[in-house]
C-alpha cells in the first residue's frame, strides 16, 4: 500500500522532483503507518492479497467476457424480429457464503440481461431477460472460480 499511495502522489503532481519525492515518502509513510494503527491493515495480510492478484485478474478477464456475450445476447435479442423474449426466474443453491456470495450476485447482475432478485441463506434467485441468459447459470463460471479462490484462502 506504501507503494501505491507514493504512485498516487507522484501521479498527482505530475512531476518528480527530490523535493516531492522525499516529501511523498514521508506523506505515505504517515498514511500507511495510521492505516496500520487504525484500520487494520498489515504487511501480512497485503502480501496475502498481493499473492491473490493472478486470480482476481483471471476473474475479472471472466467478467469482460461474460459481459461481451452477453451483449451480443440482447444485441440478437434486441436487433431479431423473430425472437419472442421469454424472461425467467431462476432459484439455485450455491456454495458461497459471505461476502464471496455476494460477489457472485454483484457479478450477475453486473452481466446484461440478468439481475440478481433475492438472497436468502444459500439461495439466489436471478432474473433473466430470456431463457438463453438463463441457461447454466446454476453453476456459472463466475461461482467456480470464486470456489477456487476461496480454497486456495484456505490453505
Amino acid at each position: 500500500m506504501f507503494v501505491v499511495l507514493f504512485l498516487l502522489w507522484v501521479v498527482f503532481n505530475g512531476k518528480l522532483n527530490w523535493e516531492i519525492a522525499i516529501f511523498g515518502v514521508v506523506l505515505a509513510g504517515a498514511v500507511y503507518a495510521f492505516s496500520c494503527a487504525f484500520l487494520g491493515c498489515s504487511p501480512r495480510k497485503e502480501l496475502a492479497v498481493a499473492k491473490k492478484i493472478p486470480q482476481i485478474l483471471r476473474y475479472l478477464c471472466l467478467l469482460v467476457r461474460e459481459i461481451i456475450k452477453s451483449n451480443l445476447t440482447l444485441i440478437r435479442i434486441v436487433y431479431s424480429r423473430r425472437i419472442e423474449v421469454k424472461p425467467q426466474l431462476v432459484t439455485f443453491k450455491t456454495p458461497l457464503k459471505g461476502s464471496l456470495k455476494s460477489i457472485l450476485a454483484d457479478c450477475i447482475t453486473v452481466t446484461p440481461g440478468t439481475i440478481s432478485v433475492h438472497s436468502a441463506e444459500d439461495i439466489l434467485t436471478v432474473h433473466c431477460l430470456d431463457e438463453s441468459l438463463a441457461d447454466g447459470i446454476e453453476n456459472t463460471d463466475f461461482q467456480q472460480q470464486l470456489l477456487e479462490m476461496s480454497k486456495e484462502a484456505g490453505k
